[in-house]
């Protein structure tokens, strides 16, 4: 497991920055389950995962231009 060190001001409780982390981390450890539970039901392989990412990144990018979010 990686380790980080992050600065918390004096006036932050560091208790509870370390609450907020710890929820974050089993949140996502959570999702990270029912992805991979998800993908084993539905027998997506590493090709099917390559082509739906490059599909999300295509709407992704039609979604930036209709929110008038993209730089150019």
């Amino acid at each position: 497991m990686k380790q980080i060190s992050i600065k918390v001001p004096e006036w932050v409780d560091e208790e509870l920055v370390k609450l907020q982390i710890e929820r974050i981390l089993a949140l996502e450890s959570k999702k990270r389950e029912l992805i991979e539970e998800t993908l084993k039901k539905l027998e997506i392989d590493e090709g099917d995962l390559m082509e739906l990412e490059k599909i999300r990144g295509e709407v992704w990018k039609k979604e930036k231009k209709k929110l008038r979010l993209s730089s150019s």
